[in-house]
């Protein structure tokens, strides 16, 4: 994974940003193996400390409120959590009602206009399909 802005958060803004991914993946009621697995890969990202990464596993069962969250994180954290949250929720494939809910509302406590936010959607869907363009190209589906 590649490096970018969450090297440089502070230990609790990485604690911050990861339960927001937390709230994300949990919030439909369902965790998949996709949610499980980027959220491990962006807690790498962030040079998240292990014992902290212990913590936010546990919070999976009983996820954080996400306003007492947003709360307390700078817009820059918050802009790039809300850039994750919309992968984390889509990696499994759809967009659940919640999920959009609670982008939309860390969208609004980042100040990030609708516009905004629809192009970021669009970003992670031209993502996903650069990714999946690999398994065509190597003849794995």
């Amino acid at each position: 994974m590649y490096l970018d802005l969450s090297v440089d958060f502070a230990q609790e803004e990485v604690k911050g940003y990861a339960e927001i991914m937390v709230i994300v993946a949990s919030v439909d009621g369902m965790l998949v193996k996709e949610e499980l697995a980027i959220i491990e890969a962006l807690m790498g990202r962030c040079m998240m400390h292990p014992e902290m990464r212990v913590d936010v596993r546990n919070l999976l069962e009983n996820p954080p409120v996400l306003d007492l969250v947003l709360s307390k994180l700078k817009p820059v954290v918050l802009k790039i959590a809300l850039r994750d949250a919309i992968l984390v929720a889509a990696v499994d494939g759809e967009y659940d009602e919640s999920e959009i809910k609670v982008i939309k509302a860390i969208a609004r406590a980042a100040g990030v206009r609708k516009k905004e936010l629809s192009a970021l959607f669009e970003w992670v869907k031209t993502g996903w399909e650069w990714h999946n363009e690999s398994f065509q190209l190597l003849k794995l589906v």
